[in-house]
């Protein structure tokens, strides 16, 4: 079991919310995660201060969050794999409430 886990203010909107509809929604699992198909390559340009975190804590469990459109907070697996940085979403069930999702 996790003592700690790493929590990140996620800015970059659009790029979560396309992460989590392809994960959690165009499935057809209908908000339930399926697998470890779906993943974020993560890059300075994509989210500069996160990054520099991320490439300091791979191989663990992070949260993400995003005022935006998420209530509360999202996991994710952060791996090194064939040289990328790549987030795998890691919170079992999604539902969406009014343009923002919550995880369990």
């Amino acid at each position: 079991m996790l003592k700690h886990e790493v929590k990140i203010e996620f800015q970059n909107s659009e790029v979560l919310k396309s992460i989590i509809e392809k994960s959690y929604f165009e499935e057809g699992t209908n908000g339930k995660l399926f697998g470890k198909s779906n993943y974020l390559v993560m890059s300075s340009d994509i989210e500069p201060e996160a990054f520099e975190i991320l490439k300091e804590v791979k191989n663990s469990t992070v949260k993400i969050c995003n005022q935006e459109i998420i209530d509360g907070s999202m996991r994710f697996i952060v791996e090194e794999t064939e040289g990328e940085l790549r987030m795998y979403p890691a919170s079992i069930y999604c539902v969406k409430e009014e343009d923002k999702y919550s995880f369990y």
